[in-house]
């Protein structure tokens, strides 16, 4: 006997206007398919190029070291889309996912913030150093407190190079840390001596890269519409087709 595994879809979906009325919920898509843009914000202009926020002084395990602009899908069968229906939407797209992997998809790694890990070692940053006295003290690390705290040593790193390449005012991450400060991130950690540490800003204090730069965001509707289709309940399809074609194939 044929058994059918659900777990996940050929496609990605998409539901749009979470916690919006149904009316509204609607507008936004019929929006969408006429504009041929799917952005992470409906009012985004998508010609803009997409920017990135930084906060070093917050974990990077709670999300919010980063704030990100990005466009979420899920690859549940539809048959099972439910539970995921009643949270966000009850319109969305879906796409194919060979199609949306071509544009840049890619899947999201949960990672369990309580599950320990065999660290020997921790940096120990001055905005998470009660944290890390605490798993030292317990001797419990777990993925959370070693993900922040790397994160951030890298960070670190990353500000303090910045700062030797370019003048404040013309920074990548906009910080005015001091030069001595970017030495004594250096010798702390990585173990640099004076001699080393010369040598590093003599390799980059020369002329600061261009600045990085999010590409605008992609067409995410294309003319050819075998590519995605509409997703609706059994109960609003019948308000779709009686609002002209602008939703395309079902």
């Amino acid at each position: 006997m044929a058994r059918e595994q659900r777990y996940v879809s050929d496609e990605l979906s998409h539901f749009v206007g979470r916690d919006k009325s149904e009316d509204e919920q609607y507008r936004l898509l019929v929006k969408i398919l006429r504009d041929g843009w799917l952005t992470f914000d409906p009012s985004h202009d998508p010609r803009v190029p997409r920017t990135v926020g930084l906060d070093f002084s917050k974990p990077l395990s709670e999300d919010s070291a980063i704030s990100y602009k990005v466009i979420c899908f899920c690859d549940i069968p539809e048959p099972d889309l439910a539970l995921h229906v009643g949270k966000y939407s009850g319109f969305g797209l879906a796409f194919k996912k060979p199609f949306l992997i071509a544009r840049g998809a890619c899947p999201v790694f949960y990672v369990a913030n309580e599950s320990l890990v065999p660290c020997v070692g921790l940096f120990r940053p001055g905005d998470f150093a009660d944290r890390v006295d605490a798993a030292r003290a317990s001797n419990r690390i777990d993925r959370a407190i070693s993900f922040d705290t790397s994160f951030r040593a890298l960070a670190d790193l990353l500000v303090a190079l910045d700062a030797y390449c370019a003048a404040d005012g013309k920074r990548y991450f906009g910080t005015t840390i001091s030069v001595e400060e970017c030495d004594k991130r250096f010798s702390f950690l990585l173990g640099l001596d004076a001699t080393q540490l010369d040598g590093v800003k003599r390799a980059f204090g020369g002329s600061r890269p261009p600045a990085m730069q999010a590409a605008p965001g992609q067409r995410a509707i294309p003319p050819d519409q075998r590519h995605f289709r509409v997703l609706a309940g059994d109960g609003l399809r019948a308000r779709l087709r009686g609002r002209g074609p602008v939703c395309g194939p079902t």
